[in-house]
């Protein structure tokens, strides 16, 4: 893709979700220490309270939330949970968590509980987003490299930005979640190619 791809509504707003979402779940790690203890995937609530994050007044000047549906509404099959409205076209946005545990890690997850959504985005390309949070785990964590890599792999999706936030959990030692939202790959801009 060329240059201009980069600075591109859906590009832009894919990262405003990212910041905006990490920050408010950031902000919230006693729940992700009870879902963690409780062994919890925070299905439900993860939409829920990103339809209120992303209702703020400070939001709606970026993004505006015109339709909610999928699990914060009680929906069993997969729905996308957010229809947005960016630059005036809609786009569906999907908020996903991803508890991984040894047994469970984020490339066994990518394949079984994350496998509808990914298949979503495939399908409808041009207008899917997800954002995931995979917890517990950090960016460095071989796991979460590795769970990126096969979601591209498996449906061609691209995270165009990650965050993490520190979970405390005294006194037990403090853990990290991570953050990605992904478009279809064919909406992400290559990376610029050095000049010589």
């Amino acid at each position: 893709m060329n240059k201009e791809a980069a600075a591109s509504p859906i590009i832009q707003v894919s990262d405003y979700i990212l910041s905006r979402l990490t920050t408010y779940f950031g902000s919230r790690p006693d729940h992700f220490g009870s879902f963690i203890r409780g062994r919890l995937k925070a299905h439900g609530w993860l939409p829920a309270e990103a339809y209120v994050a992303l209702t703020s007044s400070v939001a709606q000047k970026v993004v505006k939330v015109t339709q909610v549906r999928g699990a914060s509404q009680g929906e069993s099959k997969f729905n996308p949970d957010l229809e947005i409205e960016v630059a005036g076209e809609f786009h569906q946005l999907a908020v996903l968590p991803a508890f991984t545990t040894p047994d469970s890690p984020l490339t066994l997850l990518a394949e079984q509980d994350l496998s509808e959504a990914f298949l979503w985005l495939n399908k409808l390309k041009t207008r899917a987003i997800i954002f995931l949070l995979a917890f517990p785990g950090g960016l460095e964590d071989e796991g979460w490299k590795a769970g990126l890599e096969r979601l591209k792999e498996l449906y061609e999706a691209s995270a165009v930005g990650q965050f993490q936030f520190v979970i405390p959990r005294p006194p037990q030692q403090m853990i990290r979640a991570s953050t990605a939202v992904f478009l279809h790959t064919s909406q992400v801009p290559d990376p610029p190619t050095e000049q010589k």
